[in-house]
């Protein structure tokens, strides 16, 4: 699949006329160096645990860092960085070109939409969002305002993509049939005992467009408020990035929809996990009876790292990194730079995302659902259907 193009910035043509006439190598960016003019400038919202690696590549540096928490910034100006309790203050900086978000779940939308309104590229931890609703949101917005969007999920290619897909895709398996992806369970509703708010800490803001919950420093760990149903999306969202990703990836099936979905241990179910036919009438299970991602076919079954007698029949034209790069942060600051969408573009990101919603809809409601994308419901359940966007607080509501 060729790489659609986008626009060229400005700032290269207008950095171009103005350089001058002699120049050593290392200005033009010889040996695998940038020229000043070809540095991308990065802002990170989120320093817990997660971070970037984004502004630290070859090319790329760290201008600006935000958390809604102070008291893990910085001090303000160190290395040349400045730092913001808000992310709305540091999309302002001019110089600014790319953002990476690592702030939970369900900010990730509404902090990538406000990028793409302010003339930004993003870098989004997966999952890219918080409802299927999202999914179509963080998808339009990215296209109306020409933006870069990657999801962050390296495992995709790096520890799967590479070598998984060119031989399913190759028909070593024959036509793919079902697909397994292991990975934890959905987020629970989760109380903790109220605590008093740490000056340092804006929890109204932290807590955004979620309903109000109060304050406990265990609401802030990672581990935590990813598995409650308040913030974040579960191991669903979390490995599900990474497992459902790169088992829809290495098929050839990451632009496919869900379609129907049947709770585990139904009549046309009988595996201990969600099953999601999808678009293309493959059936995709969360979990694995062998390995973190099996996949059958007419002619023999793939599991990962546990079937080295598979090998690709021949050359396949499978969609990789940009360029030669070996890592997704280099493929898409090589995007950012040649305004091509990168390998983990917003869509399939997207997509992926929804088939962890879709599962952790049909856990809580434990009964099959059949879904219509189009007029983005479920055919004829409405209680389903109320779960396809979240009741947003305000002010901090997504508009689009």
């Amino acid at each position: 699949m060729k790489p659609n193009k986008l626009s060229r910035r400005s700032f290269l043509a207008a950095a171009a006329v103005a350089s001058p006439m002699f120049v050593t190598g290392r200005v033009l960016g010889r040996d695998g160096l940038f020229s000043p003019s070809e540095t991308i400038n990065v802002g990170l919202i989120g320093m817990g645990t997660r971070r970037s690696e984004i502004g630290n590549r070859p090319g790329a540096r760290f201008i600006g860092i935000c958390d809604i928490d102070t008291r893990r910034l910085p001090p303000n100006g160190e290395n040349g960085i400045k730092t913001f309790q808000y992310y709305e203050e540091m999309y302002q900086m001019p110089d600014l070109d790319v953002v990476s978000i690592a702030a939970p779940d369900h900010w990730h939308t509404r902090m990538t939409i406000d990028a793409c309104k302010a003339g930004k590229d993003v870098y989004c931890e997966k999952p890219l969002t918080f409802s299927l609703m999202e999914s179509r949101q963080i998808v339009a917005a990215a296209r109306k305002y020409d933006r870069v969007v990657s999801s962050g999920s390296q495992r995709v290619m790096e520890d799967y993509g590479h070598y998984m897909a060119p031989i399913i895709m190759s028909g070593a398996i024959g036509e793919v049939k079902e697909i397994y992806a292991g990975c934890a369970g959905p987020p629970s509703e989760r109380t903790y005992d109220p605590e008093p708010i740490p000056p340092e800490l804006d929890w109204d803001h932290w807590l955004g467009q979620a309903a109000w919950f109060p304050y406990s420093k265990r609401a802030l760990q990672p581990m935590t408020w990813r598995f409650n149903t308040a913030f974040g999306t579960g191991g669903l969202g979390d490995w599900g990035g990474h497992n459902f990703g790169g088992a829809l990836y290495s098929c050839g099936m990451d632009h496919i929809a869900p379609k129907k979905v049947f709770p585990p241990n139904s009549p046309n179910n009988p595996f201990n996990g969600v099953m999601i036919e999808m678009e293309n009438g493959v059936k995709f299970h969360h979990g694995s009876p062998r390995g973190t991602i099996m996949i059958v076919g007419t002619e023999g079954t793939f599991v990962h790292q546990q079937t080295p007698e598979f090998k690709p029949l021949h050359a396949v034209d499978v969609r990789r990194y940009h360029n030669g790069a070996t890592n997704i942060s280099d493929d898409f600051l090589y995007c950012v730079r040649n305004r091509l969408r990168p390998f983990q573009d917003v869509f399939y990101g997207a997509n992926v995302s929804d088939y962890g919603h879709m599962c952790i809809i049909c856990y809580k409601l434990g009964r099959e659902l059949e879904w219509d994308k189009e007029k983005m419901e479920f055919i004829g359940d409405r209680e389903a259907t109320a779960m396809v966007s979240k009741v947003q607080r305000a002010p901090y509501q997504i508009e689009l």
